[in-house]
């Protein structure tokens, strides 16, 4: 769906969506069925019919592209009053919490090639259980260190008080056993000498911002009094940390709407997974104006093309039934499957 067609109607599922009242909405948008034209609508229409003051809104998107993207598209159709909408990734919004509440100055941020040179520099101070660790310090900083520690900050997970299985545990052996317990070791070892540098990563901005939210109860009314309606993208690709934040800032007030599909999760190594989109069900499904609407009808695809992706995720555990369906009134040729090398793939496209 262009940007271009300023015309374009809203077929009934996404018109239903739009103009849903304020209240707990999920948008299950499968792939090519005009989420982002429906979200971008659905702000617009609570502002121009619900009068909500786009001051309250807070827009989060996965992508700093897609915030600008967004609050551009806005901005071009109601004019300069949507300025005052924030439109941020969820890092950028929880360094906006920090910065906006916190009484002291930030460390400087500490991007991850930053953290891979301190912790090589550094590799020698620690004493390894592990066998493989010591034997190759880039791959263990860079393939387990670095995502161990980003994952335990997602997930709100505190790895000093973890229960890892011993080796004698038939369900671990003993190498993995052993990795565990160095990196809980390391942990606050990392931690300690990022205070001593005064700076911070992303996933300490995240646990920070959690933090501050979590346990200064005045700080979080004001910014449940500033942000009234939360609007979430992608919300399949966000994590625990997120989806816990969000629940804190909605409230009792309880007006969030979320847009995503548990078919396309690709951030699972990042602690993404299907299960936000049955949490915000299982959270929110006792609020009256609690609503789940799919988006079926499909802008890109012709149908054959759609049926092959229908038939492969069909049976995927755990997803919310969908079936798409093109809105294209041209229908092309069954894909087809052709084995050969490079130079015949092309003669055979030509």
């Amino acid at each position: 769906m262009k940007e271009h067609q300023a015309n374009i109607k809203p077929n009934p599922q996404q018109k239903e969506a739009i103009e849903h009242p304020p209240g707990p909405l999920m948008i299950l948008a499968g792939a090519g069925t005009g989420k982002t034209f429906t979200l971008e609508k659905r702000i617009i229409y609570l502002i121009e019919n619900y009068k909500v003051d786009p001051s309250h809104i807070l827009s989060i998107t996965y992508t700093e592209k897609a915030a600008s993207e967004l609050k551009t598209r806005i901005i071009n159709k109601i004019g300069n009053t949507a300025n005052s909408i924030t439109v941020n990734t969820f890092h950028s919004f929880c360094l906006k919490i920090l910065r906006d509440y916190s009484n002291e100055p930030l460390p400087q941020l500490f991007d991850e090639s930053e953290a891979i040179h301190l912790l090589l520099k550094r590799f020698d101070e620690f004493k390894f259980k592990s066998d493989e660790f010591p034997l190759n310090p880039q791959k263990a900083v860079i393939e387990s260190f670095i995502p161990f520690f980003n994952r335990i900050r997602d997930e709100l997970i505190d790895p000093t008080v973890m229960d890892i299985p011993s080796n004698a545990d038939d369900s671990i052996d003993k190498e993995l056993s052993n990795q565990l317990n160095d990196l809980k070791y390391i942990y606050p070892i990392f931690q300690k000498w990022k205070k001593e540098l005064n700076v911070m990563d992303y996933g300490d901005i995240i646990l920070s911002a959690y933090h501050m939210l979590s346990t200064n109860k005045i700080i979080l009314q004001k910014v449940i009094e500033q942000y009234h309606h939360i609007v979430v993208d992608e919300f399949q690709d966000n994590n625990f940390a997120l989806n816990e934040m969000v629940g804190l800032i909605t409230g009792d007030r309880q007006f969030i709407t979320v847009v995503g599909d548990d078919d396309q999760v690709i951030y699972s190594f990042r602690g993404a997974n299907s299960y936000n989109i049955r949490g915000f069900e299982k959270r929110y499904k006792h609020n009256q104006q609690y609503k789940s609407i799919n988006l079926e009808e499909n802008f890109r695809s012709t149908q054959p093309i759609l049926d092959i992706a229908n038939a492969s995720i069909v049976n995927n555990i755990g997803r919310i039934d969908k079936t798409l369906i093109s809105a294209l009134s041209h229908q092309s040729m069954k894909p087809i499957r052709f084995w050969g090398e490079e130079p015949e793939q092309l003669d055979f496209l030509i």
